[in-house]
Order: structure tokens, then C-alpha cells, then sequence
């Protein structure tokens, strides 16, 4: 509770709603702009064998670091430089034995909340696991994820550093769904090239990673708000991108349609929600017991 508190006295109490207005402007326009390439380029994965081209990953790379670019930039211009390292959570708020176990915690439960999906997916037919993955398929995973570390840093001090905040004003069960929602929406210019779910229609992947990201994003968030710190929701994005969704793939002994098994498919959604739902409830007894709610963003 203590920490949760140092995030809304240090966040939650500067910024007006035109500043959050043009942060999702320049966010959302600037990820649209970021795609263009590929637009022209006229590509779309229409299968979940097609590999990443490289013009598809430096667009994507220039995506996720607008909404940092953005944060940073607003921040910086009200508060100055090291005023923004604190507001946008860069800064340690607690000792390091809890932001490495916070780390750590954060690593495990996409991972836990795969598994658990793809359990789901298995009973159902829709996925056959395999074999376990190796040494030679986990380092090389190990390896890219070090060097993508800056990379989830580009969305999650956008996302939690700076929008999470501003949407706890509207209550945190609200303002975590409608910050994921948003998460979700960012992402349409990708997802309608087929980037989260290749060989389905629009209308239908859409829809899909928007409630995804609704489920995920609350639950990073959360993670978020229990450290008080950016770096623990940064391991988890980067745990739900760098490893989860590979792992899928190379536990598989067959192409993984990702609409119905691995971390962003529909047989995931029942865990993610139990998940969600505890935390909900866990937050209201914690609440409960220390005498304070959470109104407009603030502890009362």
C-alpha cells in the first residue's frame, strides 16, 4: 500500500487533461506514421509461419519508442529532466533486493499465465505440445530479450510511466481497463497488417487484441502499481514478447494459430481473467483493512 501511494503522490497529482490528450494523439499518429513503410510496401502476414522482415522490425522498433519519446518530452518540458526520471518511475522506490525480486516475480507470470493458456488450448484441441525447449532454444531468447531491454522501456514508460497515472483519476478498476483498451487501440495499425494475429480478418483480430491487451495490460499494470516502479512492468512486456510467445511456437510440433493458443489468444483470456479478478479483489481487501479507497487517483 505504501508503495501504491508513493506512485500517486509523486504521479498522479501534476499533468492536465490537455497533456494527456496530446500525449495519445502524438502517440497514436506517430504509430501510424511509423507503419507507413509498410503500408506502401504493401505487406501483411497472412500466416503465422511468416518470419519478421527486416523492414517490418525497424518500424516496429520506431513504433514502441514513440510513446517513451512522447512521455519524456511532455515531462520534461512541466518539470525538467530529473523531475521526469521520478514522475515517469525510472527511479528506484524501493531497496534493490525488492526491485530484483519484483523483476523477477514480473519475468515469471507471463510465462505462468502461458502455460496455464496453452493448457487450455491443448484440452481443447487447438494446440500439441511437443517437446521442452533446450538450452540451444532458451539462450539465444536470453541473449535477444538483453539486447531488446531498451526497447520495452520505449512503451512501458509511455504507457505505465505516464498514462497509467493520469488514468487512476478515474478510478483504478476503470482507469487500468480503459488504459489497456488504449494499449490495445495503439497497436491497430500493426495488428490490421496481420502483425498479433496473421490469416484472420480485420474485424475479427482487432476486436481480439484490444481485449487482450485489456487483460494483459491490467495485469501489468498492477504490476506497476504494487512496485512503484517501471522496470518491473518493463520485465513482464518484455517476458510476454521475448519469450512467451517464442516458447509457444518451439514447444509446438505444429504451426501455433497465436488467435487460439499462446499468450495473446482467446484460451489465454479465462486465466488472464481469474488473474485480473484476484488482484480486483485483493486490492479491495487490502484497501479495506488499511481504511483507505482509491477516488480520482488518490488514497482517501
Amino acid at each position: 500500500m505504501k508503495r501504491m501511494k508513493h506512485l500517486e503522490r509523486t504521479d498522479t497529482s501534476g499533468g492536465s487533461r490537455t497533456e494527456l490528450v496530446l500525449f495519445l494523439t502524438i502517440s497514436f499518429v506517430g504509430a501510424w506514421i511509423t507503419m507507413i513503410p509498410l503500408w506502401l510496401d504493401g505487406l501483411r502476414r497472412t500466416s503465422a509461419a511468416q518470419g519478421t522482415p527486416r523492414l517490418a522490425a525497424v518500424c516496429m522498433v520506431l513504433m514502441m519508442l514513440v510513446p517513451a519519446l512522447t512521455a519524456f518530452g511532455l515531462t520534461v518540458r512541466g518539470r525538467g529532466p530529473r523531475q521526469a526520471l521520478r514522475l515517469l518511475g525510472l527511479t528506484r522506490s524501493t531497496p534493490w533486493r525488492h526491485e530484483l525480486r519484483s523483476v523477477s516475480v514480473a519475468l515469471a507470470i507471463p510465462l505462468g499465465l502461458t502455460a496455464a493458456g496453452l493448457s487450455v488450448a491443448t484440452l481443447a484441441g487447438w494446440y500439441t505440445p511437443a517437446h521442452l525447449p533446450g538450452p540451444g532454444t532458451v539462450v539465444p531468447l536470453v541473449l535477444s530479450a538483453l539486447v531488446s531491454v531498451p526497447l520495452y522501456f520505449g512503451e512501458e514508460l509511455g504507457w505505465q510511466g505516464y498514462l497509467l497515472p493520469r488514468m487512476l483519476r478515474y478510478g483504478r478498476t476503470r482507469g487500468l481497463l480503459i488504459g489497456g483498451a488504449i494499449w490495445g487501440a495503439w497497436h491497430v495499425p500493426m495488428t490490421a497488417l496481420g502483425g498479433s494475429y496473421p490469416g484472420h480478418s480485420v474485424l475479427l483480430g482487432i476486436p481480439v487484441a484490444v481485449v487482450t491487451a485489456m487483460l494483459l495490460g491490467t495485469v501489468i499494470a498492477s504490476i506497476r502499481l504494487s512496485t512503484g516502479s517501471v522496470w518491473a512492468a518493463v520485465a513482464a512486456h518484455l517476458s510476454l514478447n521475448e519469450f512467451t510467445l517464442p516458447l509457444t511456437r518451439e514447444v509446438s510440433g505444429r504451426i501455433v494459430d497465436p488467435l487460439l493458443a499462446g499468450p495473446l489468444s482467446i484460451s489465454t483470456w479465462p486465466v488472464t481473467a481469474l488473474v485480473v479478478v484476484a488482484g480486483w479483489l485483493a486490492h479491495r481487501r487490502s484497501a479495506g483493512q488499511g481504511g483507505r479507497v482509491l477516488r480520482n487517483g488518490h488514497l482517501r
